[in-house]
């Protein structure tokens, strides 16, 4: 693992096989708006899927919404949703947004959807 290249795909293999749900999740890189991260299941006959997951998040703690947050937040999802991703709604006022990416083709998808979310939200 490099600055140039944060993903250890054996280290998430190795986590991801020792662990009881066959899953394993590296987040990297967040701030109170966004976090991205990278991780692999395990299906049967222990087949790894690479994806790349991206949780929005809609509102912060205070109680008064920040609607520009908001108007960032849509854009954004509308361009990840262009990108593919899918869009689920948690319950901690965030909306995940997640795709499977071949394992090729992790660190370039990581590097681009990072480029974009940290132009809207810095």
């Amino acid at each position: 693992m490099t600055e140039s290249n944060p993903i250890d795909i054996n280290v998430l293999l190795k986590k991801a096989q020792d662990s009881e749900h066959k899953e394993a999740y590296k987040p990297l890189d967040r701030n109170p708006s966004f976090r991205i991260g990278v991780g692999v299941r395990l299906t049967p006959p222990n087949s790894p899927s690479f994806f790349v997951e991206i949780l929005i998040y809609l509102c912060s703690s205070s109680s008064a919404p920040d609607l520009k947050l908001l108007e960032n937040s849509l854009i954004c999802l509308k361009e990840l949703q262009a990108r593919n991703y899918t869009l689920t709604c948690q319950d901690d006022n965030c909306i995940s947004c997640e795709t499977a990416v071949p394992v090729q083709n992790l660190t370039e998808e990581y590097v681009a959807v990072k480029s974009l979310i940290k132009a809207h939200f810095g």
